[in-house]
């Protein structure tokens, strides 16, 4: 289903209809609340596929109309028509609810509008046009994450650790120059940076981490996706082909991370680079490059690892299409003590919106509908009672049913 406007240049349709060719207007966001695509992606027939997979068929998205190309939409300021943005807000609406994560309008206009954003200061909104900064300021998970923290206590930090974080990369002009080159690198690259560091800082938050230590967090997070872009695309490909992380990539991340810390003073600190480095190892010893396990692995490291591993799970970093969320939630579970440290990995099942009572899930095509409760939450977390779209219950713990 498809409809076109009066101003016949842009076209709503449902996600199920997205075709190979479609310039989408707006970002779209996975059910987790964190960004699957940016605003004015070109849509493949493998990204139609992913998109499709991960979000359900029937949420309207707007899609610019094949009579108009993005340099017309650009050059008649097309993103500012009124007609455009009142489609925005009512189809934003929707997205809210699937997501269950309240999403600003700023999260779904174009940045050159200026809607005010909460996160970042007033006298600052119009030095953030288009950079990493409003990217990152408008993801709804970023935005938003400090309402899944029980106290006002950790609420109140959680935002001034956010506006901490964003006013001291506006102030360091090659930390944000370097960050901007993620735009024009790789969007998966883009993406995954953003997502990667709104968890990590959830994570640090609830752990109750210094206001210092938080912010070395999210840089050491960046610094994985920074490095990255000084690394020809192609041999960026061919890692991403691998299927999996490995060895060869590991010492071409160490040489420009070597290279970065020479334009960077501020991320020569040890917890950073121990941060990064560490992200590698795996809670049993099982990792590289040192073969550390438990606490001899930072905590940095191990907050990173998991903020990692889940994101390229479900945003099919390596060339796929991904899991659903509940399915990366379960596969790092089931990690827990081996690769993951399960205490971390605590939080991280608590924090989440994707397993609360009342909440829509797709597990998979067989299994969809609401989360109706658990058998035993304690122990099997990812394992709800759903109650299907056919009314039939299932409980995902009972044997044959996974």
């Amino acid at each position: 289903m498809s409809h076109k406007n009066g101003n016949e240049f842009f076209i709503i349709k449902q996600v199920n209809g997205l075709l190979s060719g479609d310039i989408v207007l707006h970002p779209i966001y996975r059910s987790d609340g964190l960004m699957l695509i940016k605003q004015y992606k070109v849509i493949s027939n493998d990204l139609a596929q992913k998109i499709k997979y991960l979000v359900p068929g029937v949420l309207p998205v707007i899609v610019l109309s094949p009579e108009c190309n993005i340099e017309t939409f650009n050059n008649t300021h097309s993103y500012n028509n009124t007609a455009l943005i009142k489609e925005l807000k009512k189809i934003r609406k929707e997205h809210s609810e699937y997501i269950q994560v309240p999403l600003e309008i700023s999260a779904f206009v174009d940045a050159r509008i200026n809607i005010k954003n909460s996160i970042i200061a007033a006298d600052e909104i119009e030095n953030t046009e288009d950079n990493y900064i409003s990217f990152l300021c408008k993801s709804p998970f970023f935005s938003t994450f400090e309402k899944r923290l029980e106290s006002s206590h950790l609420q109140t930090r959680a935002k001034k650790i956010k506006e901490i974080l964003a006013d001291t990369i506006l102030k360091n002009r090659i930390m944000l120059d370097k960050l901007n080159e993620l735009k024009e690198y790789k969007d998966i690259a883009l993406l995954h940076s953003i997502n990667t560091t709104s968890i990590a800082l959830m994570l640090g938050i609830t752990l109750e981490l210094p206001e210092e230590e938080l912010i070395d967090l999210a840089l050491a997070n960046l610094l994985i996706d920074i490095s990255i872009t000084q690394i020809p695309k192609e041999e960026f490909d061919l890692h991403l082909q691998s299927k999996k992380p490995n060895r060869d990539f590991y010492n071409l991340h160490l040489n420009q991370l070597r290279i970065l810390s020479q334009e960077l003073p501020l991320i020569r600190k040890e917890s950073i680079i121990y941060g990064v480095l560490d992200s590698y190892e795996s809670y049993d010893g099982s990792g590289y490059p040192k073969g550390k396990k438990r606490s001899e692995i930072s905590l940095f490291g191990r907050i990173i690892s998991i903020a990692q591993a889940y994101d390229e799970m479900v945003g099919g970093y390596f060339y796929n299409n991904g899991l659903k969320p509940i399915q990366a939630l379960q596969s790092i579970w089931e990690n827990r003590g081996t690769r993951f440290d399960p205490d971390i990995i605590r939080i991280l099942i608590d924090r989440t919106n994707i397993l609360k009572s009342g909440q829509h899930i797709i597990y998979s095509s067989i299994y969809q509908g609401m989360i109706m409760g658990f058998t035993d939450f304690i122990n099997s977390p990812v394992s709800p009672i759903i109650k299907l779209e056919n009314g039939n219950i299932v409980d995902l713990l009972s044997p044959g049913t996974k």
